[in-house]
């Protein structure tokens, strides 16, 4: 939904426009409001304005020096000039300024909601258009390297893609992978002088690694790089067809050129960089499959076999195992999205299928009740779970009842089915008490909105000043309160003046004009109109109504 500014030196009638013009059937999310240039100038600067609808004479600052101004700075905002002066002057001007439409003043609820709609067409049919294909086909070629780092990041980290979706994201980045291919794996430590550099200065001088790989490489293999989250630079590398214009050599026999490549980059580095780098050859796998699983066996071997000697080549063993496959890791617990990501973004219904999937790898295993393993899965889940608990700044004890509770103080499971029945029972609980609190916090907010309104009535209550008083955004503001009373804030405003000007009207002697200020219209000839639109009859009427005889 898109953003409107109404401007008008009378407070009456941009506020009159706000709360009686449809404006979600429009198209608009939100309704700013501006008394003045200025003021104009002001929300424009602090929010995301898409349409300006402004009276032509103003003090100050008229509507046609504001709408220049807007051309100016935010040629993106499309405008519509209100006058109540027919004169082909104006409209000229209005032209000139590449205004999207000029509506004479009084302007019938009907021309305004036709223009609205219009202009709010345009604005959308030129977002289609930036979205198009041409767009997004560059916008991808831009970001491809980024695009493709974070995919090798992905299947380092053990993510798994069904087929077709694999097969169209390596189409999509351009990548020459295939299932079942073969691949081996280099790891590149940064050493000396790279380490000691900066963030940026460090990531320049991964680029400057990377082309010396892709220099030394790229006649035989294609390279694949990235970094992870060990500040190594990982690169898969492919054999390309042979020369004789067979098929690509499988993997083994292309290990004595890996290699000799690889000794070729480090001397590069040295030579060129004037720095040194570590590197080690890993195993050979199959992709996607074995991915994670050479990744995993080369940063160990990095671990265990270089330590912090630098400028060492190492080469893994074609065929590397992993060390003890009886002890291997409860993947699924460490796969991204990780439970503390979910958990943080409040994906509850995913964090219990992560559970349920953590859970099957688990009782999958012979050795699914080994206490080691359920040791590892239950600190994994416990420290998930008291860590968004006490990131929301509760205590464990005022969020999980008793039973809960007492599996962080001393834990109570014998079975993987049992540590699977609390870790539920307590994330079920989490998220009952954050949808509890998202309730209380929505409710506080629609009492605050309407004790601020209730005060404010005679003066500004505009969704900005409203917004302003809660401290949140109008937009957000709107969805709250719709979602949490059926009704758009700004029908009830106008609901509510006008049910207190019926009050007014039926308990006091105050005069029609008295009665307009006092549920906040300074233009009596639109407090007259906007309460006819309500109730059908004019105040006068309605008072006169009271007096009638009943038959």
């Amino acid at each position: 939904m898109l953003q409107l500014l109404l401007v008008d030196d009378e407070r009456s009638v941009v506020e009159t426009l706000a709360e009686t013009i449809p404006w979600a059937e429009c198209g608009i999310g939100a309704v700013h409001e501006a008394l003045s240039g200025a003021m104009a100038l002001e929300v424009l600067e602090n929010n995301a304005i898409d349409v300006v609808m402004t009276d032509i004479r103003m003090p100050g600052m008229s509507g046609i020096e504001l709408i220049t101004q807007i051309q100016q700075r935010w040629p993106h905002i499309r405008t519509i000039l209100l006058s109540g002066y027919a004169d082909f002057e104006y409209a000229k001007q209005a032209i000139a300024q590449q205004t999207f439409d000029y509506l004479l003043k009084p302007v019938s609820d009907e021309d305004l909601i036709d223009s609205v709609t219009r202009v709010v067409g345009q604005i959308k049919a030129k977002w289609e258009e930036a979205a198009s294909v041409q767009k997004a086909l560059y916008a991808l070629n831009e970001n491809l390297p980024l695009l493709r780092s974070t995919m090798l990041s992905e299947l380092l980290a053990g993510k798994a893609y069904a087929a077709p979706a694999l097969a169209d994201k390596l189409q999509l980045l351009d990548l020459p992978y295939s299932v079942q291919d073969e691949f081996n794996l280099l790891l590149v430590r940064m050493e000396e002088r790279f380490a000691d550099l900066s963030a940026r200065e460090q990531a320049l001088m991964e680029y400057a690694i990377c082309n010396i790989v892709s220099e030394v490489m790229q006649d035989d293999f294609h390279i694949w790089p990235t970094r992870d989250a060990h500040d190594y630079i990982v690169i898969l590398v492919k054999r390309k067809a042979t020369a004789s214009g067979g098929g690509p050599s499988d993997a083994a026999s292309s290990r004595p050129l890996v290699e000799r490549h690889a000794a070729q980059i480090q001397t590069n580095v040295h030579n060129y960089l004037k720095g040194a780098i570590s590197i080690l050859v890993g195993g050979r796998g199959v992709f996607p499959d074995q991915v994670r699983d050479i990744y995993d066996q080369a940063v160990r071997s990095m671990r265990q076999k270089m330590g912090h000697v630098q400028g060492l080549f190492v080469m893994m063993p074609q065929n590397a195992e992993p060390a003890n496959t009886a002890v291997n890791a409860v993947w699924s617990l460490y796969e991204p999205p990780t439970l503390m990501h979910l958990l943080e973004a409040g994906r509850f219904d995913d964090v219990e299928s992560k559970i349920r999937r953590i859970f099957d790898e688990l009782l999958r295993a012979d050795d699914a009740d080994v206490p080691e393993r359920l040791i590892e899965a239950y600190h994994v889940l416990a420290g998930a779970f008291a860590y968004i608990i006490r990131k929301n700044g509760k205590q464990l004890r005022a969020v999980l009842p008793d039973e809960a509770y007492r599996h962080f103080q001393s834990p109570a499971y014998s079975t993987a089915a049992q540590l699977h029945e609390w870790a539920l029972r307590t994330l079920h609980r989490i998220r009952d008490d954050a949808e509890q609190e998202l309730l209380d916090n929505h409710s506080t907010i629609v009492r605050s909105v309407r004790s601020f309104v209730d005060r404010q009535l005679a003066y500004d209550v505009s969704l900005p000043a409203i917004a302003g008083h809660v401290h949140l955004h109008p937009v957000y503001l709107s969805k709250v309160y719709k979602t949490e009373t059926g009704e758009a804030l700004t029908e009830y405003v106008y609901r509510l003046r006008m049910e207190k000007a019926a009050f007014y009207l039926r308990t006091t002697a105050s005069k029609v004009f008295e009665i307009a200020e006092l549920v906040g219209y300074n233009n009596t000839a639109y407090f007259i109109r906007v309460f006819k639109k309500y109730y059908d009859v004019t105040p006068q009427e309605y008072r006169d109504s009271l007096h009638q005889p009943q038959g």
